[in-house]
């Protein structure tokens, strides 16, 4: 996923980092973690199996399923910034299966046909620019009687979108396309045509909600833009368009704060598939 702006691309292969470690400070657990609930629990992963999480940042999921295939299983964790993979990498794994970290393109997985019986990928899909040669090398991979699982931010939230739009007033409004780009697959009727055109069978899409606990909002503001690619752009801009950017979070999240702290209720959505 690109965002253009003076010529230079946000791109998630331009991470530094210090945003992939940003990335494990804070948003794992404000984040990551409670919308990962859900996925892992339909997912109801049993020991032995053989599990790769597609777009696994710095390895939430994938260290989550070592611990519940156990020894006898395996896991591969893979994503496009080398970044993310070093810092997954070097973080410590409770007892279970190993895992192998691989820094590739989900267009392309460097796997052998039939290598899985899961597939995760949480929050990803929608940065991949060619969804249809993922979902194809996800279906690949997996043996017959295998299962994907893909989950996707629903419909974008009201704090989330004041975000944005104090990005696109103050610092560029080209920037505004990372934060549409995460929200582009909210709509669930899109996920089960995707899947099948991929050539899973039995597709389903159903909404959850995962609850965040996220700080006080200038302080939410400055860790989600240093944990993106967004990060080294806002650094650019003068200092006084950053503390007006700011300053418009500060005032507009207000009537969402509580107690010092914002929370949001933010739907997702849970797509499967099987390969026959």
């Amino acid at each position: 996923m690109n965002v253009h702006r003076n010529d230079r691309a946000v791109t998630y292969r331009q991470l530094t980092g210090n945003g992939a470690e940003n990335y494990e400070r804070h948003f794992v657990p404000a984040i990551a973690s409670p919308v990962s609930a859900e996925l892992l629990r339909t997912a109801d992963l049993q020991p032995g199996q053989r599990v790769l999480d597609v777009g696994c940042g710095t390895g939430l999921i994938a260290r989550q399923a070592a611990e519940s295939v156990g020894e006898g299983g395996s896991v591969a964790g893979l994503d496009l910034s080398p970044d993310m993979i070093a810092v997954a990498s070097a973080l410590p794994v409770a007892p279970g299966a190993r895992i192998d970290w691989h820094q590739n393109d989900a267009t392309t997985l460097p796997f052998p046909d039939r290598s899985f019986d899961v597939v995760l990928c949480q929050m990803t899909l929608m940065f991949i620019e060619d969804r249809p040669a993922a979902l194809r090398e996800m279906h690949r991979v997996l043996a017959p009687g295998g299962r994907v699982l893909i989950t996707t931010p629903g419909p974008i939230q009201p704090t989330f979108e004041l975000m944005e739009q104090a990005i696109v007033d103050h610092i560029s409004p080209d920037l505004a396309g990372f934060v549409r780009m995460v929200f582009s697959m909210h709509d669930p009727e899109t996920h089960g045509p995707l899947l099948k055109d991929a050539g899973f069978d039995d597709p389903t899409t159903r909404i959850y909600t995962a609850t965040f606990d996220l700080p006080a909002p200038a302080d939410f503001l400055w860790q989600y833009i240093n944990l993106t690619p967004m990060g080294p752009f806002v650094a650019d801009a003068p200092e006084a368009a950053k503390d007006a950017m700011e300053a418009q979070v500060t005032q507009t999240w207000a009537p969402y704060v509580r107690n010092g702290r914002t929370p949001i209720d933010q739907p997702m959505v849970l797509a499967t598939g099987v390969r026959s």
